[in-house]
């Protein structure tokens, strides 16, 4: 492969090798990176700019390369608001410890990106401004909740950056981008210092062009964890949940089932099954109920680490977007789902992980495949309800679908980019794995990206 000779065009694994041979000067880097994010100003990607801060140290293994982080993952000295009113003067004195471990390793702050508020909801829209759009048709939404990240990384602003992921924050807005986005096992990142809506459902998660990206921001943030898991097979082997294929976009469905025959021509083995017992209703209420039930108390937990920062109450009663109100309003005082749900919703996805879990050892299978959302990305005007046959449909769990599986079900997952529609919009192809295989996961999917027709060149 040739190396790009700009900057901007650069793949994290590139910017590192420029950057730790002296090849490129720091400051030259920056700048490139600073002068291209000016002139796509209009993808409002940040919420806050930070190319001018103290360079980060060079010889680790991100040798400092710059990554953009969501703006509810803490970095000492700069806001971290996400997206919502009650914290726009919130500056935390600690940085995550995700963060902590991208500067152990090199990494230097391009600044904190946009994100839907609260990082609840699918659109990215916020109360500190306009949303995140798309650069492959910034008519379009770059989606969410990590909107701004996934714009950044797209549109070669970084290479590289950091989102959240409750039901599929990363994986969403990457797949409607056309990039990388990776969500770990539940556990596999620190999450100490990142604004959370669920204690038991959100990871940090990374988004990058390549998956060789992927897996090298995941050696960082995994720390200790980072070789645990099954090893690599020598053919791959996925199953084709029929959930998963129902009620697609024609033009997705095309683009996916394409990518899924690239892939048997290569050698893979690919068999579609049914899921008997399985019930999208159930899935979608333990994806929604139990954050519902864990947001105000994961809220309350970070802020008081936080001397001077406001109530859990007072965030909730200040959000400002509809769709994000009718959610938290109710949680208020502690109300909202009671106990009695709440364990029920945990006992449907346990077995949801466990059918799978048979699922996959029945056809000695890898990984399951399916698109990563139902359809390509939202105009920027869309509501929180959509026109779909039969009737309309929620915004918020058209979008979530396929990526809750993983979600509930605590396992890694990733999506790729599969190709584009007729009229340039990104299409994400998912690999879901089991708990704890996210060395095998990362593997394979860089294996299927290097057979699909990937990311063109914006």
């Amino acid at each position: 492969m040739n190396r790009p000779s700009e900057p901007a065009d650069w793949t994290l694994a590139q910017a590192v090798a420029h950057l730790r041979t002296d090849r490129t000067a720091p400051a030259a880097y920056r700048e490139a990176l600073a002068a291209r994010t000016r002139e796509h100003a209009h993808l409002n990607a940040y919420l806050h700019e930070t190319f001018h801060r103290p360079e980060a140290g060079r010889h680790g293994v991100l040798s400092g390369v710059l990554l953009a982080v969501k703006d509810n993952i803490d970095v000492a000295g700069v806001p971290t608001t996400a997206g919502t009113p009650a914290l726009r003067q919130h500056f935390p004195s600690r940085s995550s410890t995700a963060w902590e471990r991208c500067v152990r390793a090199g990494a230097a702050l391009a600044g904190k990106t946009a994100l839907h508020e609260l990082a609840y909801g699918t659109t990215g829209h916020h109360a500190l401004g306009p949303p995140a759009l798309n650069p492959s048709a910034p008519d379009h939404l770059a989606g969410g909740s990590s909107s701004g990240t996934a714009a950044a990384v797209a549109a070669r602003l970084v290479p590289a950056g950091l989102g959240t992921d409750t039901g599929g924050s990363v994986r969403i807005p990457a797949a409607l981008c056309g990039i990388v986005g990776y969500r770990p096992s539940l556990g596999r990142y620190p999450t100490d210092g990142v604004v959370r809506v669920s204690t038991s459902r959100d990871t940090v998660g990374v988004m990058t062009r390549d998956v060789h990206d992927a897996r090298l921001l995941d050696r960082v943030l995994a720390g200790p964890r980072a070789h645990v898991g099954t090893q690599v097979p020598g053919v791959p082997r996925a199953v084709l949940p029929a959930p998963l294929w129902e009620d697609l976009d024609p033009q997705v469905e095309q683009i996916c089932r394409a990518a899924c025959e690239r892939l048997s021509a290569a050698g893979w083995e690919l068999v579609e099954r049914a899921l008997p017992g399985f019930s999208w209703h159930d899935v979608l209420r333990s994806a929604t109920l139990v954050p519902a039930h864990e947001t105000r108390c994961a809220l309350a937990g970070y802020l008081t680490r936080h001397p001077g920062a406001p109530e859990a109450d007072d965030v909730l009663r200040a959000v400002s977007g509809e769709d994000v109100r009718d959610l938290v309003l109710p949680l208020l005082g502690g109300g909202g789902p009671d106990r009695t749900a709440y364990e029920e919703t945990l006992n449907t996805a346990r077995l949801l992980a466990s059918r799978l879990d048979f699922l996959r050892g029945r056809e000695e299978a890898h990984v399951l495949l399916a698109p990563a959302t139902t359809l390509p990305a939202p105009g920027k005007d869309v509501g929180t309800t959509l026109g779909r046959p039969p009737g309309e449909a929620s915004t918020f769990l058209t979008y979530i679908r396929n990526t809750a599986v993983a979600a509930v079900t605590g396992g890694p997952s990733i999506t790729v980019p599969a190709g584009r529609t007729a009229s340039g919009l990104p299409v994400g192809l998912l690999l879901d794995a089991a708990p704890g295989a996210d060395t095998m996961l990362l593997a394979v999917a860089g294996r299927a990206a290097r057979l699909l027709p990937g990311r063109e060149d914006m």
